[in-house]
């Protein structure tokens, strides 16, 4: 008799008192162990009001002395998030804003209290690899990363790609997708999250936990594809707290009538500190169980 079978028949005769949802982690782990893959957990973050404590694209404006004009404002509006910061980041280029200003401010916009020390410790010590999936651009995250020594810790920036030519910042979008009704056309977060942890799996990297950590309405799509054994943390009077209790309590009802319900559990933080405490309780909580 394998492994699995003998602890699917403790669980039915009560010896192994666990819960349903360890039971199944236990069962997965065993499986990718006998797969012969890597099992570990994820942390997927948002970048702007989550890790950064600001919105890197907005803060650029600080640049600027006058209004931004109407015609770049409309862009929002007409083409979407993307299209508006190429509009700023050309008004910043005509008002003759130069690269290395843009930069320096970039590098130093503040980190949320205790998300350095978060990231960190998820990777080095608690078995997370670590993303970042954000509707910023690649170039502001990379450079924030790089000032604050987080790069390291990090497995894969997902961003709108962007890049300084002839001292103008050019934004491209990260995709174009209309399957997703949630998200915006050129970011859905969800389905980027999915699709790396298919291709982690198809390296041999099994998850058997995904934590999700943001602040904002387009964290939502991804939240509601976690699994009842993973954590979505979301920041307190943020935009995304709302959406989620309401869809944990099943009174969320989307555009076409549909009912979005949260399954993961949910954890409402302040600071990087709260979430890591709170993720070291779930660790201790489950070794002793395994006791």
């Amino acid at each position: 008799m394998v492994l699995r079978d003998i602890l699917h028949k403790c669980l039915n005769s009560r010896i192994l008192k666990l819960s349903g949802t360890l039971f199944k982690q236990l069962v997965d782990t065993i499986d990718a162990v006998k797969s012969k893959k890597m099992v570990r957990n994820l942390a997927v973050f948002d970048f702007d009001h989550t890790v950064i404590n600001d919105n890197s694209d907005t803060a650029v404006l600080k640049l600027i002395n006058k209004e931004v004009p109407e015609e770049v404002k409309q862009l929002h509006k007409s083409d979407g998030w993307t299209a508006f910061m190429q509009g700023v980041f050309n008004t910043l280029h005509e008002n003759n804003i130069k690269e290395e200003s843009i930069n320096n401010l970039i590098r130093q916009l503040p980190a949320v209290e205790g998300m350095p020390e978060l990231i960190k410790q998820m990777n080095d010590d608690l078995n997370y690899d670590v993303i970042i999936i954000s509707d910023s651009n690649s170039h502001f995250i990379d450079l924030w990363l790089d000032q604050n020594n987080l790069k390291k810790y990090i497995s894969r920036v997902f961003s709108n790609p962007a890049c300084f030519e002839n001292g103008l910042l050019k934004i491209r979008m990260y995709h174009l997708q209309n399957c997703c009704k949630l998200s915006t056309k050129n970011l859905c977060k969800g389905k980027i999250m999915e699709d790396f942890i298919t291709e982690q799996n198809s390296l041999g990297v099994v998850y058997k936990r995904v934590v999700y950590c943001g602040d904002g309405i387009n964290d939502f799509c991804p939240i509601l594809r976690l699994s009842k054994n993973d954590l979505a943390c979301v920041r307190h009077k943020y935009k995304c707290v709302d959406v989620v209790l309401r869809s944990k309590e099943g009174r969320y009802i989307d555009e076409d009538g549909e009912t979005r319900i949260v399954t993961s559990d949910v954890y409402i933080w302040k600071n990087g500190y709260d979430i890591l405490e709170y993720v070291k309780q779930l660790q201790r909580k489950e070794s002793k169980l395994l006791e």
